[in-house]
């Protein structure tokens, strides 16, 4: 294990200098675990955990384990008592091997179901269970730890806990194409090892400690907190707590319930999530009178959970007002109306600065507009008061200050130097100010991520957001000499809110002359060479020297998929770099991309080799990497990958639940017909056939409209999902079904493809002279990429124009191309969802217009704006927009698939081509890009 999904770039509460240091839990314990050694136990620190295991010891798949929970102050003395009877009982053990690690584990973002977990028992036997939980709850009796909410508590507020689930375990790939911990039912099936932030224990089991078994459907009645405050339902729940919407019994007015729980987010003091909140009660009632806060109602503490009430304020964040805008086709707010709210925001920091208070967390998510239109701060939990203003002095100045946590915050809209640990000052809420007024004003997040070593200075990159290819060509000057005025890497150096007050009510000159916008150009193809041979020189110097791992770092939800599909494994990158070897790359590039071969391909070949892979999808499943295996056979003249291709390709299934491209039917009929016109082999176009049979038989018919859906019943996170897109829905279905009537000569799947067309066009969402579509049938909200909206269905109705002349297809998928450019700016760099797959989209419209291919190349200058550096080489971040990672779908290889295509033309990889077969392909780029 490697962490959590937390930011690992945001301290944890308390964590800072102001705290002490309490001992590691394993130095307190060296000279015991000396002896352990000399008994035959192994001790085995890693990355997070420290495994303790005896010289011999029974194989369990699977039972009741235990957990024991410690904050980093307790942690230590748990250990140390734990210790005795652990090994006693001869359990194998592991723990958090650092209080650092700890910390993570309690983190307030650390999901629910893995918290709290110091110490992990995995008991010979349930009997070996009931009597080592008893002594373990004896001897922790007195310490403090946090409540594990995945296990059911040997006593009520016991450190001791116990969830059934794997011990050796079992690790199954599941429909979906990710890895999961397995537990096997009395039948010999397998159910995933799901830890979630409740106990639910496998129906076949008996809870330990006599405990009876959680009511499926929840149980008791509505939730009534201190018997005034009744639970209407729950905005969101977290590892610190609950916040929830409830009605005030006692006056009938609608309140916010937040929730802390005990021990959780402790720091080296023993503070924790309720001292957390009821400091945030403390700010909230010292800023009461200012009327920018809510009012606090209520604070109480029941059952060791701490409370806070709020007023409900009618409105909704900037972050959410900003999204629903761009999500309708909109802008918002518009121009004039920016530097208002940064008025109003600038008059109200400096009100709370007059009452001795920092913010430290000024973030779109953290303000709401009302719905008449004012600007509240809401979630406090991170701001600082000067001692001596709550001590009663009138005249605040800088001292010491009252505040939970050092670092911390919002990543993009907190300052530098509060990140990196520094204490509070007004100033860094200057700096957020100045992210909040960027934000506002091009719809667009100032989290990047960071150049490795420390590259350009933070002022050039905060210009680079706001000049175009990446702002907006029309910003106000004075906006814009506001946010550069603010975002500067020295406190000292932000401009104070007096004169951005000034300077947006127009009284100050401007920092610099106003000059014309800058006009959007096209791509600089001597970047493409840059940025090309950076990515790979990049992939090249991070290959790890173990044959057997991943070669490069994977989003969090990426690191459990299949590791030689399309989306998160190598094949994409496999057809990437064959395709780059049959080009021709001179130079240092060439040479990365042989490297790069030399790694994949072994790694794929030993992998397939290694257990059986049956899921059909392109994506998600094998389909895809038969593909890549059968072009890279062809590319680097190695017969035996293309045998193997093809071999994998003719083992998958033909009948499968899940219809859609990227994980069903249409994947692998796609995958078919491509190697069916590659060979000429007629078994593989009637394998293709028998995949459109199905689809056929599996189409849901609602009037004129036609779609799929993955069966409820189907183990699968797509169960009951009803997409219009190209991944999962009808138009990856649609442009299937089309290539398979044409290449059989079949009527009925062409009939269908058409009506997948027609269904296309009557669930557009115009706006504008442009078309965007929504992800589910019977949805309404516009999505403009691959996977979900215009980018992908403007695709098909490229093929089905081609096939038909109908230009009410190509008008469409036009409109497609407006709204993939009009949503650039918010878009991120990926392939799946990103400026990659909307570019290659692009592309394919140019080679059915014959022109228009610049729109394609502004999209490539962005992306060429987004770069970072990393080790003196130009990337490009992710689909976080903050982590360079390796896959198709989200990182590298995906942004490469394009630039590649922009640069060399050619078909689009792992989609069928468009265009008739006597047709010329996408042109290439400039000679001289070479």
């Amino acid at each position: 294990m490697t962490g959590f999904l937390i930011d690992r770039d945001v301290p944890a509460f308390g964590a800072g200098p102001e705290d002490g240091a309490p001992a590691e839990p394993a130095a307190l314990v060296s000279a015991e675990f000396d002896q352990l050694r000399l008994n035959g136990w192994s001790i085995e620190p890693g990355e997070f955990w420290t495994h303790v295991r005896p010289a011999s010891q029974a194989r369990r798949i699977q039972g009741w384990k235990l957990h024991v929970s410690a904050t980093i102050v307790s942690a230590a003395e748990v250990l140390r008592v734990c210790l005795p009877p652990i090994v006693a009982s001869g359990s194998p053990f592991k723990f958090a091997g650092t209080l650092e690690n700890l910390r993570d584990l309690n983190d307030f973002r650390t999901p629910r179901g893995n918290s709290g977990k110091f110490i992990t028992v995995y008991p010979a036997d349930d009997g070996v269970l009931r009597e080592l939980a008893e002594r373990l709850h004896e001897v922790t009796l007195g310490l403090d730890g946090p409540a594990v909410l995945s296990d059911v508590p040997f006593r009520k507020g016991s450190l001791v806990h116990a969830r059934y689930g794997g011990f050796d375990g079992v690790r199954a790939l599941s429909n979906d194409g990710r890895y999961r911990n397995c537990v096997v039912t009395p039948d010999g099936g397998l159910v995933e090892d799901e830890r979630v932030g409740v106990f639910r224990p496998p129906p076949w089991t008996d809870p330990p400690f006599g405990a009876a078994r959680p009511s499926r459907n929840g149980g008791g009645g509505p939730v009534l907190l201190r018997d005034r405050y009744q639970v209407t339902s729950a905005i969101r729940h977290a590892n610190k707590g609950g916040v929830y919407r409830a009605l005030d019994r006692r006056t009938g007015a609608e309140v916010i319930v937040k929730e802390a729980r005990p021990h959780v987010a402790s720091d080296a003091r023993g503070r924790h999530a309720g001292d957390f909140l009821r400091h945030e009660a403390r700010v909230l009632r010292h800023l009461a009178g200012l009327g920018v806060v809510p009012s606090v109602v209520d604070e109480f503490t029941q059952d060791g959970h701490r409370f806070l009430v709020e007023e409900l304020i009618a409105g909704e964040t900037l972050y959410d007002k900003v999204a629903t805008a761009l999500e309708e086709g909109t802008a918002w707010p518009p121009g004039p109306l920016v530097r208002d709210l940064v008025s109003e925001l600038a008059r109200t920091l400096q009100a709370v600065h007059d009452a001795g208070v920092v913010v430290r967390d000024l973030s779109p998510n953290n303000i709401l507009i009302t719905d008449d239109g004012r600007l509240r701060l809401i979630d406090l939990e991170l701001a600082a008061v000067l001692a001596e203003v709550l001590a009663g002095e009138k005249a605040p100045s800088a001292g010491r200050w009252e505040v939970f946590g050092i670092g911390g915050g919002t990543p993009g809209f907190s300052a530098p130097e509060q990140r990196d640990g520094a204490g509070p000052d007004f100033s860094a809420d200057l700096f957020s100010l100045g992210a909040l007024a960027l934000f506002l004003a091009t719809q667009t997040d100032p989290s990047l991520a960071d150049d490795r070593p420390e590259g350009r200075p933070l002022e050039d990159r905060v210009v680079h957001l706001l000049t175009p290819p990446l702002g907006p060509p029309d910003i106000d000057p004075v906006t814009h000499d506001i946010v550069t005025g603010l975002m500067r890497s020295a406190p000292a150096a932000r401009i104070p809110l007096t004169r951005v007050l000034r300077m947006a009510s127009g009284t100050v000159p401007l920092l610099r002359p106003a000059s014309e916008p800058e006009a959007i150009g096209g791509f600089d193809y001597d970047a493409w060479g840059s940025l090309v041979g950076g990515m790979l020189g990049h992939l090249a110097a991070n290959l790890p020297a173990d044959p057997d791992e991943r070669p490069w770092p994977e989003t969090a939800f990426g690191t459990e998929a299949e590791p030689c599909t399309v989306q998160h494994g190598l094949a994409g990158g496999l057809a990437v770099l064959a395709r780059f070897a049959e080009l021709g790359l001179d130079g240092d590039a060439g040479g990365h991309v042989a490297r790069l071969l030399d790694a994949v391909v072994p790694r794929v070949t030993r992998h397939l080799g290694a257990a059986e892979h049956r899921l059909p999808g392109l994506h998600f499943g094998f389909a895809g990497t038969a593909w890549a295996l059968f072009d890279a056979g062809r590319a680097l003249d190695r017969p035996d990958l293309s045998a193997l291709g093809l071999e994998l390709a003719s083992g998958l299934p033909t009948a499968w639940p899940v219809p859609d491209v990227t994980h069903g039917l249409a994947g692998l009929g796609s995958c078919l017909l491509h190697l069916a016109r590659e060979t000429g082999d007629q078994r593989l176009l009637a394998r293709a056939g028998r995949c459109a049979d199905h689809l056929l038989e599996t189409a849901e018919h609602t009037g004129d409209a036609v779609s799929w859906r993955t069966p409820e019943s189907f183990d699968s996170e797509l169960a009951g999902y009803r997409s219009y897109g190209y991944a999962h829905g009808v138009a990856g279905i649609g442009a299937f079904l089309l290539a398979a009537g044409r290449d059989t000569g079949r009527d009925e799947l062409l009939r269908t493809a058409l009506r997948c067309g027609e269904t296309l066009l009557d669930a557009a969402i115009p706006i504008g002279d442009a078309a965007y579509w929504p992800d589910q049938v019977g949805t309404s909200r516009p999505f403009a990429h691959w996977c979900n909206g215009s980018s992908g269905v403007g695709g098909f109705l490229c093929r089905l124009h081609v096939h038909t002349g109908d230009q009410r297809y190509l008008d469409a998928a036009v409109a497609a191309g407006r709204a993939v450019l009009r949503s650039r700016r918010r878009s991120g760099a990926s392939y799946c969802h990103g400026l990659a797959g909307n570019g290659d989209f692009l592309l394919d419209l140019a080679e059915v217009e014959g022109t228009g291919r610049h729109k394609a190349e502004m999209l490539a200058a962005l992306l060429w704006a987004r770069r970072l550096e990393q080790d003196g080489r130009a990337v490009l971040p992710d689909e976080t927009g903050r982590a360079v990672t390796g896959g198709y779908g989200v990182g590298l290889f995906g942004h490469l698939a394009f630039l590649q295509r922009l640069r060399f033309g050619g078909p689009r990889l792992f989609h069928l081509d468009a265009r008739p077969a006597d047709a010329g392909g996408v042109q290439a780029g400039p000679e001289d890009a070479a």
